[in-house]
């Protein structure tokens, strides 16, 4: 009876045993991971405005695991279906959440929580100690904030030009010594504006230039803009019936000054009339008789043909008839241009020209290729309206 049970007690007696073996080898105190061990806290921003970010160390981590799985490797007992993989995947997915990340000030305290998969580390049988871990925030300077007002407070803003070719310019005259180091800019950039365009204005600035040791910008860039309407300028005259009648007639009176030397034209207009130029010592000897105004007309540029080279906002056009004679008594008729440009209206609506020196921009025997030259080629970029000159002549 004894022999029996003495062979009934010794499988219990090496099963205990070999549990015990393989809890010794496989489960030590120094398999237990503690979360709270593996992950910093650093603080950012001001006082008030502060944020929390969370970092792991990686190196420390991954060491530890790599540690224990060096000791499942020596085990007596060992779970075949466990791979070195399974542990640097559990090492990656331990993460750690604060329960608060922004409007942080000293004193406040942040509780860091543990995530892990839970189901792997019993398979892995690793010790898991993931208690929450409180932290209390410090070492957030108190700069002052400043709001968009501030930013815009000294912000000079001035147009300058006639309207549709009006420029902007931008002053940032603050004394802040934040503020003056920031960067405004229209956030849509153009090379010229029209009276009445509204132009965003905005402060760009990213985390670190938008703060320094005694100040911070209390709101995102995208936020810190302002709205400017171009205003405090003259235009160009886009009608005709903007110009007084008087300043058309002074317009005739004046073009017929540019009548003075005739010898510019004279050959090539003598040659299209089929007629032999006369030279007295090798120079010609044409001369211009009295000029009478025949046709106007008055141009306006498109909108999508303004500012382009070459392109005047608008012109007056002025089409004389005149005469012209050479020492044989021979005598001609010609078209000739005389072409005043861009009429103002200043601010206060007084209409604003330069008629100096008016000069001939084109003359020709063929009144077709006059028309043709100042008037027809400009159909597609120009808004053409002609006049009556008897009105002012």
């Amino acid at each position: 009876m004894k022999k029996l049970w003495f062979l009934l007690l010794v499988p219990l007696i090496v099963a205990i045993g070999g549990a015990a073996v393989y809890v010794a080898v496989n489960a030590t105190e120094s398999d237990a991971l503690e979360l709270s061990d593996y992950f910093e806290l650093s603080y950012d921003g001001y006082n008030g405005s502060g944020s929390v970010s969370v970092e792991r160390n990686d190196d420390m981590l991954l060491n530890d695991v790599k540690v224990i799985m060096a000791s499942r490797h020596e085990a007596v007992f060992k779970d075949k279906k466990v791979t070195d993989d399974d542990f640097l995947r559990f090492a990656a997915g331990i993460e750690a959440l604060p329960d608060k990340e922004g409007g942080l000030k000293n004193g406040d305290e942040i509780i860091l929580s543990y995530l892990y998969d839970e189901e792997l580390s019993r398979r892995l049988k690793i010790n898991i100690n993931a208690s929450e871990a409180v932290y209390t925030v410090k070492g957030l300077s108190n700069a002052a904030p400043l709001s968009v007002d501030d930013l815009f407070k000294d912000l000079e803003v001035t147009f300058e030009g006639t309207s549709p070719d009006i420029t902007m310019t931008i002053n940032n005259n603050s004394d802040n010594p934040l503020i003056s180091t920031l960067v405004f800019a229209p956030e849509t950039e153009q090379e010229r504006y029209a009276l009445g365009d509204v132009v965003r204005v905005r402060c760009y600035f990213d985390e670190k230039t938008g703060r320094n040791d005694r100040y911070y910008v209390d709101a995102a860039s995208g936020e810190c803009v302002r709205e400017y309407t171009v205003s405090g300028c003259g235009r160009y005259v886009t009608d005709v019936s903007e110009i007084p009648a008087n300043a058309i007639s002074q317009a005739v009176s004046e073009g017929r000054k540019a009548f003075v030397d005739a010898n510019e034209y004279g050959v090539r207009i003598f040659c299209e009339a089929h007629l032999v130029p006369v030279y007295i010592n090798q120079q010609a000897t044409f001369r211009y008789l009295s000029p009478s105004i025949e046709e106007i007309y008055f141009k306006s540029v498109n909108p999508g043909e303004a500012g382009k080279t070459g392109n005047d906002y608008n012109e007056l056009d002025l089409i004389y008839n005149v005469q012209i004679t050479q020492a044989d008594g021979v005598t001609c008729p010609c078209h000739a241009v005389v072409r005043f440009s861009n009429f103002k209206l200043t601010t206060d609506g007084i209409l604003a020209y330069d008629m100096c020196e008016p000069t001939i921009m084109s003359a020709s025997y063929n009144h077709s290729s006059i028309i043709k030259n100042v008037i027809t080629k400009y159909e597609d970029s120009y808004s053409i309206e002609k006049l009556d000159p008897g009105k002012y002549r």
